[in-house]
């Protein structure tokens, strides 16, 4: 009674329509997945008559019990397609999920875990991300967190078709993909700054939503299933396997619609299912297997961002390959970028002791955009280094982007690809971080300290301004303004009060006669704790007017600040001497000090993390700039907001302090 049909469905095979009815007392059976109700007849009842008595559909019997015909005889077993059973969570658990709360379920015999999914209606990512071991399959009696998946109201749609999500609690990369239509590989690229792993709950990533829609396919497949039941009545002798034999029904299959049978006896009367074949044709969207375990997606990840397979950071081993930087110079004319490339180079040799190969190349900027790539492709650095200082070659950022590497921005601080562009690296604070964290490390650090403005603030002074405005917002009042002329002879409004002078010139001159004055304010109240901010291009008049900078106590912010007399920079002089022939150009930045900084600080992290950007980098010393990489957002670049105040001492060396954003700490 085995039979095989060709039937070619558009879609998934849908199950039989149903009559709206209520559920019945009647016992069940359940064949290939599908459950039915089975009930003994009386004699003389009618098909007809059991369907109106049970509110089932007529034709939907007739063709379930294909071989029985009206009146029935006494004890015949009817069937009927069982509804599926709707259940809803409790009022209660329905308003802790809809409002984003979480609630505990304990499974019960015979769930499974795509049933739980349905109840509750949440994803099963969201499941199986806040109940792991889930995966491995449920039992009865276990505890599973339940919670509800990101709302809609947390979700921004721009036209350009990219979708903003924000990431709730429970959720993982791969249920995100698969809700969005999309795959865990393309958040990967859409995603630079997010790890292989799940995203931090409360952070933003970008969705292309539907990007694998051109990538659907159809695909026929064979699936059994019930055509219709009917009965039939044991003789002696009979086995599962004759009965088999005889009816052309599976012995697994007879054995399932009978499962109160365990041995066949003369006279019982089972049920004879009559399954068929059919070709059902399926729509999906492949998906890489790689996408649903934590393995696949670390290699997925790797291959986006063209990683190695493992990464030094995951193995502890040393990246055995070299590392390779690129210089391009930006005019290889310039006393500057002459410095900065011999900086580079003491760096890399500085570095070979470290058990693994650096390579380095030094290329002009100023030849053809053609003959600069021909050259970086030949040698396939793994990162950039640029010395433009008023426009970051495009280019070379594209070419950083294209080719999964990054381009360090050593000079330009107007520039703001980083915003967009993931594979651009900040190298000095952009003024808009610069002047926050100064003005809120002053703040912070002097909240007792009354402002006052020596001279007129010019329009290009932001720093003045940032510091202005923060003094404003925390006192509600306007400081002080003072001549410059009248700086010695002004009245201090307590005779043992503490100040801050922000000083607003910006000329040598000027600001060695603003600090001669300041100087003769203090001299003539000796009770009162004066200090002095200055303008950070005053970093370039220290070693002209130090004596001054001491004696005024100086708080002089500045994204480069190279200590001479430090024994890290002592060291690095003596170094440079003897690979040069003579000491660093005096400069600030000091420029190949700058070179050296980046060179010993990238190298090593790039070896030690594979070049993964979003593993932990270590904190290496710096001679010159404090370095402490921010990536933007998970789409954009880096920053390195970090910079210093320089707190001159009337008695005593200056003390650098490093900034970072909320905090502050000392830099040695």
């Amino acid at each position: 009674m085995v039979s095989t049909s060709k039937i070619l469905i558009a879609g998934t095979l849908l199950s039989l329509p149903l009559l709206a009815q209520a559920e019945t007392d009647l016992p069940k059976v359940t064949i290939l997945g599908k459950t039915f109700y089975y009930y003994e007849s009386k004699k003389g009842e009618s098909l007809f008559g059991i369907a109106n008595h049970f509110g089932w559909d007529p034709e939907i019997l007739t063709n379930t019990n294909k071989d029985v015909s009206s009146p029935l005889d006494k004890g015949t077993l009817i069937y009927y397609p069982a509804p599926k059973t709707e259940r809803t969570p409790s009022a209660k658990r329905q308003t802790a999920l809809s409002e984003g709360g979480s609630i505990t379920h304990t499974v019960k015999s015979g769930e499974t875990i795509y049933g739980i999914s349905k109840f509750y209606d949440v994803p099963l990512e969201t499941i199986y991300a806040l109940n792991p071991s889930a995966r491995d399959g449920i039992r009865a009696g276990q505890t599973l967190t339940i919670s509800s998946p990101t709302p809609q109201s947390d979700l921004d749609t721009e036209s350009d078709g990219i979708t903003y999500h924000k990431v709730n609690e429970g959720e993982s990369l791969y249920g995100i993909a698969k809700s969005y239509n999309t795959s865990v590989q393309d958040l990967y690229k859409l995603n630079p700054g997010i790890s292989y792993d799940n995203p931090e709950v409360g952070e933003t990533i970008r969705i292309a939503a539907d990007s694998r829609a051109d990538e659907m396919h159809t695909e026929v497949v064979e699936e059994t299933r019930v055509k219709s039941l009917s009965t039939y009545k044991v003789r002696r002798g009979d086995t599962w396997a004759s009965v088999s034999a005889s009816t052309g029904v599976p012995v697994d299959i007879l054995k399932e619609a009978n499962p109160g049978i365990a041995k066949l006896k003369r006279g019982d009367v089972i049920t004879l299912p009559d399954v068929e074949t059919v070709e059902v044709e399926h729509t999906y969207v492949a998906e890489d297997p790689r996408e649903a375990t934590e393995e696949g997606r670390r290699e997925l990840y790797n291959e986006v961002h063209n990683l190695g397979q493992v990464s030094a950071a995951e193995s502890g081993i040393v990246n055995p390959d070299a590392v390779k930087v690129a210089v391009v110079l930006n005019d290889v004319d310039s006393n500057r970028d002459m410095e900065f490339a011999r900086g580079a180079l003491m760096g890399v040799n500085d570095i070979k002791s470290r058990p693994f190969p650096t390579a380095i190349t030094i290329l002009d900027g100023k030849s053809s955009m053609a003959d600069v790539i021909a050259s970086l492709d030949s040698f396939g650095p793994d990162i950039l280094v640029t010395t433009a200082d008023k426009e970051l070659p495009k280019y070379l950022a594209e070419y950083a982007s294209s080719h999964s590497i990054h381009l360090i921005n050593a000079f330009d601080v107007k520039d703001e690809a980083y915003l967009e562009n993931p594979a651009i690296i900040q190298y000095l604070a952009p003024t808009s971080y610069f002047n926050d964290e100064v003005a809120t490390y002053i703040g912070k650090t002097y909240p007792d300290y009354q402002l006052l403005i020596a001279g007129k603030m010019d329009a290009s002074d932001t720093m003045g301004e940032a510091i202005l405005q923060n003094h404003i917002a925390a006192t509600s009042s306007m400081p002080q303004e003072i001549l410059i002329t009248e700086l010695a002879d002004f009245t201090l409004p307590a005779e043992d009060g503490k100040y801050l002078i922000y000083a607003t010139p910006s000329a040598r001159d000027d600001v060695k006669d603003a600090l001669e004055r300041i100087n003769t304010l203090r001299d003539n109240n000796p009770m009162a704790d004066i200090r002095v901010i200055g303008r950070p291009n005053w970093v370039t008049m220290v070693d002209a007017q130090r004596q001054l900078f001491d004696s005024n106590a100086v708080l002089l912010p500045s994204r480069f600040y190279f200590d001479s007399e430090a024994s890290a920079s002592r060291r690095f002089i003596d170094g440079f001497k003897a690979l040069y022939g003579h000491t660093p150009m005096k400069s600030y930045p000091v420029y190949s000090a700058t070179a050296y900084d980046i060179v010993t600080y990238f190298i090593p992290n790039i070896n030690a993390t594979g070049g993964d950007f979003n593993a932990t980098f270590t904190d290496f010393p710096t001679l010159q700039s404090p370095i402490g990489l921010e990536r933007v957002n998970n789409w954009g670049g880096f920053v390195n907001p970090e910079v210093y105040v320089v707190e001159f001492q009337r008695y005593g060396s200056p003390e650098k302090i490093t900034l970072s954003p909320d905090e502050k700490e000392e830099a040695e």
